[in-house]
């Protein structure tokens, strides 16, 4: 997958613990990218066969070198782990009544045995913003304390340099704060600033408890991003989540110092596993308060994509809007924590003369499925189940049909029309057949000859997609809307009429006639890439931010972080 510097991409996420204006949870979402040169090494994990699904975490050891074998993923380099490993943790952290496993920062208050997840630095993952330097430049920061929106901008590594101690040789230290380090004869480099503007600082939309689904209005929790005019083949975005509850609300605002490492253990305002007393009689309450959970992030990863400057021919203030696919094969409860099938934006309005990038993928590494639960092949010599996804694009009357146009009726209202207002043939059926070459394909004739569900699953039925060129992957390029109006369409392959349904609605407007605001579902919210949803092995992690108490040490804690660099290490 690539996307073009200053198109238009829209991420989304399910938040599980709810998020934005709902009183029963304060959360932050943080939205970053990472872009880095090839020898760098970003890269999924590449399969060695049909059944391996190449998610083993990378293997990681101090005295090797790093480690090159395409079967492993990697985001992060050896080099940056290697860091995290060998400096010190911070120690002014409140890790409540939590023992830390050892004293570098792989070893934080959710993650205290140092578990390894890829050569991400956990204490990095689980503090923000960063007090050292990251490879992660911020797009946005969603929160529903909006009043620490300055904060958060002037701390991102965007704009603010960040500090690391390196030895005369450039070489790692422990030492994780100036003083120490100048102390023992090493140098306290700074990293400069990436120089792009502060992240973008919003109210998180509104989310149900206990709910991966969608927000008000009947879409996902997303965010429209800008794609950033740089030129990288190598870059990955995530998105991490935090959440606390209404007995650690988020800081106001005041400035106020926060609990830190003095408010460990012992005087730790929250215990692990507790026993409350409820009377004089003797009876208590066990609370369901797990210390290294109480507050939380979790977090999800791309798959590596591109960004690409834009074609000569597309000057530089045309827009350009991404439309992708998300979810994969199977039924509702087989892709979870995925979803099914969708467009994505599938409520688009863009104005006429804007660019639509079409263009989706997915994998045929998934668990293998029957029909109803997910369609069509290829598959093996007589096999009954694939794990393939496919997808195409076919143009129907309304939303409520799962029938689409033929050739001969699209023609007449297709949102494919070239510039002198003439229905354009050539991409009406390369977005229906995915450059399948038809003349090695089955005819319908031959298909007859076998079962229906060998049929589905035949490698050279076009008909069901098996024989698209590019698996999963297909690129319809830029496609310039030249027709106003409104059309819908749908996946012939994926519609499982009463299962699922994979459908969109596009509309295009003359700008002059126009009102209302930016493409997509509306003026800020729109819908999402595929890219998310579909990364597999998201991993939930620690709790995001420190705290502070109000008042004294045994009252509950009330406040999140107000600066970082009050509570800087011991």
């Amino acid at each position: 997958m690539y996307y073009y510097s200053g198109s238009q991409l829209q991420l989304e996420w399910t938040n599980q613990h709810a998020c934005g204006d709902n009183e029963e949870v304060d959360c932050d979402v943080v939205i970053q990218y990472m872009c880095q040169p090839e020898s760098y090494g970003i890269r999924d994990g590449t399969p060695k066969s049909a059944t391996d699904a190449a998610v083993t975490t990378i293997p990681f050891s101090a005295n090797t070198s790093p480690n090159t074998n395409p079967n492993y993923g990697q985001h992060e380099d050896y080099y940056y782990y290697n860091d995290c490993n060998q400096r010190t943790r911070n120690l002014g952290l409140f890790t409540a009544d939590q023992q830390m496993g050892g004293t570098t920062a792989i070893y934080t208050r959710q993650n205290n045995g140092g578990t390894r997840y890829g050569l991400e630095c956990p204490e990095e993952r689980d503090y923000y913003p960063y007090w050292h330097p990251t490879p992660w430049v911020d797009v946005a920061v969603l929160t529903k304390n909006t009043s620490r929106c300055a904060w958060y901008q002037k701390q991102s590594q965007n704009v603010q340099n960040k500090g690391v101690c390196v030895t005369t040789k450039n070489e790692t230290t422990p030492y994780n704060n100036e003083i120490d380090c100048s102390q023992n004869g090493d140098v306290w480099k700074l990293v400069g600033a990436f120089n792009v503007p502060p992240p973008e600082c919003l109210e998180a939309p509104w989310g149900r408890i206990n709910h991966l689904g969608n927000t008000q209005g009947g879409y996902m929790p997303s965010y429209n991003w800008t794609i950033p005019n740089v030129n990288f083949s190598t870059c990955v975005v995530r998105i991490r989540y935090n959440v606390s509850t209404g007995g650690f609300p988020q800081q106001d605002g005041t400035g106020e110092p926060f609990v830190n490492s003095t408010f460990n253990n012992n005087n730790s305002p929250v215990k692990n596993r507790p026993y409350l007393k409820y009377d004089d009689s003797g009876r208590y309450l066990a609370l369901a308060i797990n210390t290294n959970q109480y507050f939380r992030t979790f977090q999800d990863r791309s798959y590596v994509f591109s960004i690409r400057p834009r074609p000569s021919n597309i000057s530089a203030d045309a827009m350009i809007y991404n439309l992708n696919v998300r979810g994969k094969r199977g039924d509702i409860v087989e892709v979870y924590p995925s979803v099914e099938y969708d467009f994505v934006p599938n409520n688009l309005v863009v104005n006429k003369s804007d660019f639509i990038h079409f263009q989706w993928t997915g994998s045929d590494y998934n668990p293998q499925t029957y029909p109803n639960d997910g369609e069509g092949g290829p598959g093996a010599p007589g096999a009954t189940a694939s794990g393939a996804d496919r997808t195409n694009l076919v143009e129907i009357p309304t939303l409520n049909d799962n029938v689409p146009f033929n050739l001969t009726e699209s023609q007449g209202r297709t949102m494919f029309v070239t510039k002198n207002g003439q229905p354009d043939i050539a991409t009406i059926i390369r977005f229906a057949y995915l450059d399948q070459d038809v003349g090695n394909c089955s005819s319908m004739t031959a298909l007859n000859l076998v079962t229906a569900n060998q049929r589905d699953f035949y490698a050279l039925n076009c008909f069901k997609l098996n024989m698209a060129p590019n698996g999963p992957y297909f690129d319809g390029g830029l496609v310039q809307m030249n027709q106003n109006g409104t059309f819908r369409y749908m996946c012939s392959r994926n519609n499982d009429f009463s299962n699922r349904d994979q459908k969109g609605k596009l509309t295009v407007v003359d700008p002059n006639q126009r009102q209302g605001s930016s493409g997509g579902i509306g003026a800020g919210w729109i819908a999402f890439i595929c890219f998310i949803v579909l990364f597999a092995g998201a991993v939930a992690v620690a709790g995001f931010f420190v705290f502070r108490n109000t008042k004294k040490k045994d009252e509950q804690i009330r406040h999140y972080v107000s600066d970082l660099n009050e509570t800087l290490i011991e």
